[in-house]
């Protein structure tokens, strides 16, 4: 009898910790890709990622904040090829190449943030067998400048990088801690640039 009375006040001992103490929550960021009927398929004209000049690409971006309070976030638009530098997971460092474009919001915890991604080539140049893309229209906003070459147009690609307010630096930073461990969040698309008349 005194050893139940003892398991019993042990397992009420550690259901009531359990109760009053619950396991924190992870705290994390999510960013997505989805295609033109906001669905992960459908990402080009046709299904062919072969894009040609002043071809019109729909996506919708989707960034998600759980990281347990209010976050000032910037998703970063950078344009590489396949031999540019991914950002590294493992060090939580972007990628070096240039910024493209950014988008910026402050997001309560718990809401995702929904932004339409329409990109189109407006010009590109054919030098020595690489094509290098010289002006993009994104949402509507024309952008020039020597943003990325490929051999014979292959093997473009977007990557979306997010960045968010560190409170501590007073900067933005590309990655976070959590439970000890380094994380950063990020996403990339690929496609061609073969065709150099619409």
């Amino acid at each position: 009898m005194i050893a139940f009375a003892i398991i019993t006040i042990i397992v009420a001992s550690t259901l009531a910790y359990v109760a009053l103490n619950p396991r924190p929550e992870e705290q994390f960021f999510a960013n997505w890709i989805l295609g033109s009927e906001g669905m992960a398929e459908h990402y080009y004209p046709n299904d062919d990622p072969n894009i040609g000049l002043r071809e019109e690409v729909r996506w919708t971006l989707g960034v998600y904040n759980h990281m347990g309070s209010l976050q000032y976030v910037v998703l970063r638009v950078k344009l590489l090829n396949s031999t540019m530098h991914s950002p590294n997971d493992a060090l939580g460092q972007p990628s070096p190449a240039p910024l493209v474009l950014e988008f910026a919001r402050v997001l309560v915890n718990n809401e995702t943030w929904s932004i339409p991604f329409v990109w189109e080539i407006l010009n590109s140049t054919v030098t020595g067998g690489h094509v290098t893309i010289t002006s993009l229209s994104i949402n509507q906003t024309s952008l020039t400048g020597q943003f990325a070459s490929a051999v014979s147009g292959y093997n473009f690609r977007f990557i979306f990088e997010l960045w968010s307010y560190d409170t501590n630096t007073n900067d933005l930073t590309f990655s976070w801690r959590t439970d000890g461990e380094v994380r950063s969040v990020w996403t990339q698309i690929w496609f061609n640039a073969t065709q150099t008349q619409p």
